[in-house]
C-alpha cells in the first residue's frame, strides 16, 4: 500500500497538480514528497540490485527524464521566497524538518476555502504558492540529484565540466563568491531581525536608521561579488570553466560533451533539439545565471549584470555557433538586441538578447538579407506575445465554442499551440490567468488588455 501510494507516480502527480492546495496544506505536500522520495529510494535501489547492469543507466536517465517533465517550476531557487521567509521569520531548514512555531499553522498550513470571505486571502495565497512552487523544485531537484548518483557513468556538473587540468584559479574564485555571497546573506538576516525587533511589521519602516548602519557594509559586499564575477570572467577564458557568461571559446570547447549528455538524458533527441534548448538557455538569463557553490548552495547572479558588451557580444557569438549548425536541417536562428525579456509570466526582467528559430527555404544568405529588411522581418514588434493571443481569443469567443468550453485547459491549450506554433505549456500558463482578476496580475497584464481593445477598436 505504501509502496503503491507513495511511490513514483504519486511524486510526479504532486509536481504537475495545479489544484494541489485546494486538497492538502502546503506542509501536508511536502510531507508526501518526502515519505514519496523515501519509498522511491527503496524501490530503486531493489531495482538496481535486479537489473542487468548495461541497463542501469538507462533506467535511471527514464525516470530522471519523467520528473523533468512534469509541470512545474524548474529553478524556483530560495532567491525567490526570500521575502515570504523574512516575513514568517522562519527558516528553510525549520520548514523542510517540519518543526517551525505552531502558530505559523494559520499562514503556511490553512487550507483556503475559495467560496468563503477570508480578508488575508490574497496574501495567504501568494505564501502559500510560493512555499509550493519553491519546494516542488526542491524535492524535483534531490531526487534527480539521488537518481543521478546511482549511475555507472557518472555525471559531471556542467560547472565542473572541463577540457584541462588548470581550473585551479576559476575555482578558487567561485569558492570565494560562494563565501562573500553566504556572509551576505547572514548580513541581510541580521539586519531584518533587527528591523523586525525595533520596528514589527510596519510598512512604513523604510530606510531606517538600522538600514543606514549596515549601509557601507551592504554595499561593500555587493562590490566584493561583483569583483569575483568579473575576476571568474576573465580567468574562466583561460583556464576552460564553463559557466553562463564564459567565453565563446570556453563554450565551443564544451559544446559536444554537452551535446552528448543532453542526448543521453533525452531520448530520441537530436542534436536539433539541443540547439533549441541552448537558444532557450541563453535567451532566459535570469533563469540560467547560476552560480553553484556545493552540492545546495547556488547564487543567481543576474542582478549583478548589466547588458554591456562584455557579456552582449560572447552571447551573440555562442548563438551564431548555433546558427550554423542548424544548416542542415534547415533551420535558422533570428537574433534580437537590446530586447526587454518577459518571464514565463508574461512579467518584465531585464534587457537582453533574445533569439526565435525559424523554418528556411532560402540560402542562409538570403534569410539573414531578409531579416535587415523591415517588410520581411520574420520577427517584428507588432507580433502577439503568448498571453495578448489568448486575451485576442477569448474577446472573439474561443473559448465559449461548446466544445472548447468542455474542453480542459491543456486540450484548449493543445489546440491553440497547433494554430500559433508556441509552446502548449505557455499557453496553458496564461489561459489560467483568466480566471484571475487583472488587478491581481499587475500592470503589464492590463496592457496586454489594452492592446487587444486597441487592435479590435481599429478594425471598426
Amino acid at each position: 500500500m505504501s509502496e503503491n501510494y507513495y511511490g513514483f507516480k504519486k511524486f510526479c502527480s504532486l509536481l504537475s497538480d495545479n489544484n494541489v492546495l485546494k486538497k492538502h496544506s502546503v506542509m501536508g505536500v511536502v510531507r508526501m514528497l518526502q515519505i514519496c522520495i523515501d519509498e522511491i529510494k527503496k524501490e530503486t535501489l531493489k531495482v538496481l540490485i535486479e537489473i542487468d547492469e548495461k541497463k542501469k543507466d538507462y533506467y535511471l536517465d527514464l525516470k530522471i527524464h519523467e520528473i523533468r517533465n512534469q509541470d512545474y517550476l524548474k529553478n524556483y531557487g530560495e532567491d525567490k521566497i526570500y521575502h515570504i521567509l523574512k516575513d514568517l521569520d522562519v527558516s528553510l531548514g525549520e520548514l523542510i524538518a517540519i518543526n517551525y512555531p505552531y502558530e505559523l499553522n494559520e499562514k503556511i498550513d490553512k487550507i483556503l476555502d475559495f467560496d468563503d470571505y477570508d480578508e488575508n486571502f490574497e496574501y495567504l495565497r501568494k505564501t502559500q504558492d510560493g512555499l509550493l512552487l519553491y519546494f516542488l523544485n526542491y524535492y524535483a531537484n534531490e531526487l534527480i540529484s539521488f537518481l543521478e548518483s546511482k549511475k555507472t557513468k557518472s555525471t559531471q556538473n556542467v560547472q565542473n565540466m572541463k577540457p584541462n587540468n588548470e581550473i585551479s584559479k576559476s575555482v578558487t574564485i567561485v569558492k570565494e563568491l560562494g563565501k562573500t555571497y553566504i556572509d551576505f546573506i547572514k548580513l541581510n538576516k541580521k539586519m531584518d531581525a533587527e528591523i523586525l525587533l525595533q520596528y514589527g511589521n510596519d510598512p512604513w519602516a523604510d530606510h531606517t536608521t538600522i538600514e543606514l548602519k549596515y549601509e557601507d557594509a551592504v554595499k561593500g559586499y555587493q562590490q566584493e561579488i561583483k569583483t569575483h564575477l568579473d575576476d571568474l570572467y576573465y580567468s574562466s577564458n583561460k583556464d576552460g570553466f564553463f559557466y553562463f557568461d564564459c567565453s565563446t571559446k570556453v563554450y565551443e570547447q564544451h559544446y559536444e560533451q554537452r551535446k552528448e549528455s543532453y542526448l543521453q538524458k533525452i531520448i530520441d533527441s537530436t542534436e536539433e533539439d539541443f540547439i533549441a534548448s541552448e537558444v532557450k538557455y541563453l535567451t532566459t538569463p535570469y533563469l540560467n545565471r547560476v552560480i553553484k557553490f556545493s552540492e545546495i548552495d547556488s547564487m543567481y547572479y543576474n542582478s549583478y549584470i548589466n547588458y554591456e558588451d562584455k557579456y552582449r557580444i560572447p552571447l551573440i557569438k555562442k548563438l551564431k555557433y548555433l546558427d550554423v549548425r542548424l544548416v542542415p536541417y534547415h533551420k535558422a536562428i533570428i537574433i534580437k538586441e537590446n530586447q526587454l525579456l518577459q518571464n514565463e509570466n508574461g512579467n518584465d526582467v531585464c534587457y537582453g538578447t533574445d533569439a526565435e528559430i525559424v523554418n528556411v527555404k532560402e540560402s542562409k544568405t538570403e534569410i539573414h538579407n531578409n531579416n535587415n529588411n523591415s517588410d520581411t522581418d520574420l520577427k517584428t514588434s507588432k507580433q502577439l506575445t503568448t498571453n495578448q493571443i489568448v486575451l485576442l481569443l477569448q474577446e472573439v469567443g474561443f473559448f465559449t465554442h461548446p466544445k472548447i468550453e468542455k474542453a480542459t485547459k491543456e486540450k484548449q491549450s493543445e489546440l491553440i499551440s497547433k494554430i500559433c506554433g508556441l509552446n502548449s505549456k505557455n499557453i496553458k500558463t496564461h489561459i489560467q490567468k483568466l480566471d484571475k482578476k487583472p488587478s491581481e496580475l499587475g500592470d503589464n497584464y492590463q496592457k496586454d488588455i489594452d492592446k487587444i481593445d486597441d487592435i479590435l477598436n481599429n478594425l471598426e
